[in-house]
């Protein structure tokens, strides 16, 4: 190779910005060729993005385009950085003192990054704890969960959950992660001031589940508090406050 156009590669490769390099192996975590290798390959999906800033997102420059105390304001903004039928990435903004309502990621995979502001996130893991199903369990499970409501069967679902996070959450704190069986639900406040969190879900919400339907999201309420780390929750409507407005996504093209 010519001398120069071998620094011409280099500095290419230098010059990818992080989230370019972010979207590249999140394509490549989520591939199902590559599903034996599913969890070395999140965790270096979490490293890269414990390191994303807001400006890697072009999120500085929208940020001026949101106005909190026009009238009929959404309470979250809505930005979709990249979707296809494996994984959505997207940019979420609460006004201040906006909570997210509790709600969860049926068979989905998750990580979560602030990247401007502070959030409180509490999320929770279906009690008694299932760290070690196996992945075909949980296929079955949200299988048998879908068709029950694709055929209409509307009773609201009840379950006892585990807090297995309550923290405050910066753009300093590392990467948060969701499994199909852990922290799989999942509340979001927002403090004082407007906050922004980048994520990434795989599969997106309303990809199908082979032979049932799309996958929904539902939410929930906290009914009984059995202990200091055990609750009793039942699936409800989408709470009226929340509803979303968008904003263009203003960071580098992703290819």
């Amino acid at each position: 190779m010519d001398k120069r156009n071998e620094t011409k590669s280099t500095m290419e490769l230098v010059n990818i910005p992080p989230i370019v390099s972010t979207y590249r192996h999140a394509l490549h975590t989520f591939d199902d060729r590559f599903k034996n290798d599913l969890s070395v390959n999140l965790n270096k999906l979490k490293f890269m993005m414990d390191s994303l800033k807001s400006a890697d997102l072009g999120f500085d420059k929208t940020v001026k385009m949101l106005v909190w105390n026009k009238p009929n304001k959404a309470p979250c903004t809505y930005i979709e950085v990249f979707q296809n039928t494996s994984i959505n990435m997207s940019i979420f903004v609460l006004r201040p003192g906006f909570k997210m309502p509790l709600h969860d990621h049926p068979h989905m995979h998750g990580l979560l990054k602030v990247i401007s502001g502070a959030v409180h996130i509490t999320s929770y893991t279906e009690y008694p704890v299932k760290e070690l199903m196996k992945a075909v369990d949980a296929a079955t499970r949200a299988k048998i969960e879908a068709k029950r409501l694709a055929q209409g069967q509307h009773k609201r679902r009840k379950l006892f959950a585990e807090i297995t996070t309550s923290k405050l959450c910066r753009d300093t704190t590392s990467t948060c992660i969701l499994t199909p069986t852990v922290s799989n639900y999942h509340e979001i406040q927002a403090l004082d001031t407007p906050a922004a969190f980048f994520d990434i879900l795989s599969p997106p919400y309303d990809t199908l589940l082979q032979g049932i339907g799309p996958r929904r999201c539902r939410y929930y309420r906290v009914i009984n508090e059995i202990s200091t780390n055990l609750v009793e929750m039942e699936e409800t409507d989408v709470p009226e406050c929340f509803f979303c407005d968008q904003a263009p996504y203003l960071g580098p093209q992703l290819a």
